[in-house]
C-alpha cells in the first residue's frame, strides 16, 4: 500500500492496479471567506498512472467534497462513494456515485473498504473509512470530532498500521449555525493521539491542520506541533508527520 499525503485531509492510495483518493482537495477560492487564504499552496493532485481513479468522500463540506475536481478526476468512468448527502449531490453533478453505509464492506480493485462512524461538528452526516489491502489496514478520519465509537472500531477492524486523523481542534463560527459555541469542532492533538492508542495503531499521521487559519471564523488549536509531541510521548504513540506530496509505504 503506497499512500501519498495530499493537502488538508486528502490521501492518494495506490496498489499495482488500483488508485484510490480520499477527500481530494484542489479548489479553495469559494471557501476563503470562512477558512481564509491557504497558508501554503494546495498540493497539485497527480492523476492515476494507469487505469481509472475512484474516490471516497467522508462528508459533504466543500473542503472534503471538491465537486469540480472530482468531475475531472473521475471523468474516465471513475466512481465515488460517500454518505447519502454526498451521493445525492454527486448525482446532481452527473458523477457516478454510491452510498457507503455504516459497517458495510465493499471492494475497489485491490482495496477492501468499510465505512465506520464519525461525528461532524455541526451534525452533518459524516463517515470514516477503514481501508485494507490484504496485508495492511489504515483508518482515515475525515474531520471527525471525538466520539465513543473508537472502541467498537478497534474491536471490529483493528489493529491498524496507521491512522490518519484531524488534529486542528478548530473553534469556528459557521454561517447560519447559531448560536456559535466555543467548543472544538474537530479533534485536538491529544484526542487524536488517544484515538490512535485505542485503535491499536502503530502510528498517527496528523492531518487537517495548519493550512487554514482564519480567526474568529476558523481558529485552530494553539501550538499544535508541541501538543502532538507531548501527547505522543505521554501515550507512547509514534507521530509520523507527512508533508503534502510525501509518501508512506506500508
Amino acid at each position: 500500500m503506497k499512500i501519498t499525503r495530499l493537502s488538508w485531509a486528502g490521501l492518494m492510495i495506490e496498489s499495482p492496479t488500483t488508485t484510490l483518493y480520499i477527500d481530494p482537495l484542489q479548489n479553495v477560492i469559494n471557501m476563503e471567506l470562512f477558512l481564509g487564504i491557504p497558508k501554503f499552496p494546495i498540493f497539485p493532485i497527480p492523476l492515476p498512472k494507469t487505469g481509472k481513479a475512484n474516490a471516497l468522500i467522508t462528508h459533504i463540506h466543500q473542503d472534503h467534497f471538491d465537486q469540480p475536481f472530482l468531475k475531472e478526476l473521475l471523468s474516465n468512468e471513475g466512481e465515488l462513494w460517500g454518505p447519502e448527502p454526498v451521493f445525492t449531490e454527486a448525482l446532481k453533478s452527473n458523477l457516478k456515485a454510491n452510498i457507503a453505509k455504516l459497517h458495510e464492506t465493499f471492494t475497489i480493485g485491490d482495496f477492501t473498504i468499510t465505512a465506520v462512524p464519525a461525528v461532524d461538528w455541526i451534525g452533518d452526516e459524516q463517515i470514516s473509512y477503514v481501508i485494507r489491502d490484504g496485508k495492511h489496514t489504515i483508518l482515515h478520519g475525515g474531520d471527525t470530532n471525538w466520539h465513543g465509537y473508537w472502541w467498537q472500531i478497534a474491536k471490529k477492524y483493528g489493529p491498524f498500521d496507521a491512522t490518519f486523523l484531524p488534529v486542528n481542534g478548530v473553534v469556528g463560527a459557521v454561517p447560519q449555525v447559531v448560536p456559535a459555541i466555543e467548543m472544538f469542532g474537530t479533534m485536538t492533538p491529544a484526542q487524536a493521539v488517544s484515538a490512535t492508542r485505542i485503535l491499536g495503531s502503530i502510528q498517527l499521521i496528523p492531518m487537517h491542520y495548519a493550512q487554514f487559519f482564519n480567526p474568529p471564523l476558523y481558529t485552530q488549536f494553539p501550538d499544535i506541533e508541541n501538543a502532538l509531541d507531548n501527547a505522543g510521548k505521554d501515550q507512547e504513540i509514534v507521530i509520523r508527520r507527512l508533508k503534502d506530496g510525501e509518501i508512506l509505504e506500508l
